[in-house]
């Protein structure tokens, strides 16, 4: 089942915070598929895909290509804009008045921005997948799999070794045995992994800053954007506002400077691991939040416009945590803060408190 729009998400998804967007596609044979082939699978609806160097890869991702069904896979976070990107496009126009235009970017109607924005993956999945499978194919027992690969491993190269089913069965195994990964590619389409950024900054973030969110937001505030975003890195006030108006909060300390998650790139496969968990974590408390502020537009309505200025524009410096955060939003609403509004507030606040930042 696809919702098409928040109120029907609200209403009758049971638990929208855990909810894959992937699932949007409502493609049965697909959706029934464990995240990390679906993920795959999607990649290979790339026309690159067809072009490939690897003969079974090749081959796989023409027939893939061919499949009705599969031409209605689309980019879940909705930079791509399609069918079945209509929940999200909602979910960014209801929490931050975001509408996306012909030109895939669109502005947002709080004041102090002077950028178009576009909308992104935060947390993403191929380089670190990358960095894993170059060390697991250097293990004895997955030599086989070494033995396919051209040049550097590429989401073409997993391609190759999905298409093969005796190399499936070994590549999958190994991929399931690394703590964390499946739930990482769980809960990267969930909403607590969607944003916007400054237009364009989406496709260049990759060679940037190889995709890694806080890299990327490390970025922005040193240098800025060439979108007259905190240009140059000067002008601190949009990067402060930046973080507040998309709920940024556990991505940066005090000072606004991005937390580490991958503490070692070089390093072995704990460290790796370790990102992964900690990302989790950041999706999933996000996630609560933001299905917490759908809600709470949803009561206000109008005067949700009230929270946007007040609470989540503050450009002066960024909030602590999400405690801070949900006590502005009280003090904001004072004599409107109805039972119904603390309840939801409350419960909020202890969900994202079951789960305690790993940073």
């Amino acid at each position: 089942m696809s919702y098409n729009n928040v109120e029907n998400f609200l209403k009758y998804c049971n638990g929208p915070e855990n909810y894959n967007f992937e699932f949007e596609c409502d493609i049965e044979s697909y959706n029934l598929k464990p995240s990390l082939e679906r993920y795959i699978i999607y990649k290979a609806t790339n026309p690159d895909a067809a072009k490939s160097v690897y003969p079974n890869g090749r081959e796989f991702a023409i027939l893939i290509q061919k499949k009705e069904d599969y031409k209605r896979l689309e980019d879940c976070d909705g930079s791509e804009g399609g069918r079945h990107t209509k929940l999200i496009h909602d979910v960014y126009y209801k929490l931050w008045g975001w509408q996306r235009s012909d030109s895939a970017f669109g502005r947002i109607e709080a004041n102090g921005f002077g950028c178009r924005f576009g909308a992104d993956t935060m947390n993403s999945v191929q380089n670190i997948l990358n960095d894993i499978v170059n060390e697991i194919i250097l293990r004895e027992e997955n030599k086989p799999l070494l033995y396919k690969k051209r040049g550097n491993v590429s989401i073409n190269y997993l391609i190759e070794l999905y298409a093969d089913e005796e190399c499936r069965e070994k590549l999958l195994s190994a991929l399931n045995c690394v703590e964390g990964l499946c739930e990482y590619t769980d809960a990267y389409h969930t909403i607590g992994n969607f944003c916007l950024v400054p237009a364009g900054f989406n496709g260049k973030r990759c060679i940037l800053t190889r995709d890694y969110w806080d890299r990327s937001l490390q970025y922005l505030k040193d240098k800025g954007w060439e979108d007259d975003f905190n240009y140059s890195g000067n002008n601190k006030n949009d990067y402060y506002r930046y973080i507040n108006y998309f709920f940024l909060w556990d991505y940066v300390d005090a000072d606004g400077n991005a937390i580490t998650l991958l503490e070692n790139e070089s390093g072995g496969m704990e460290y790796r691991e370790r990102f992964l968990m900690k990302a989790v974590q950041l999706i999933k408390r996000r996630s609560h939040f933001m299905v917490a502020m759908l809600r709470l537009q949803q009561l206000l309505g109008e005067s949700y416009a009230e929270i946007i200025n007040s609470v989540f524009s503050k450009d002066d410096s960024a909030y602590n945590c999400y405690e801070d955060v949900l006590e502005a939003v009280k003090e904001c609403l004072k004599d409107n803060l109805t039972d119904d509004i603390e309840k939801l507030l409350s419960k909020t606040r202890e969900r994202i408190d079951r789960l305690p930042r790993l940073v």
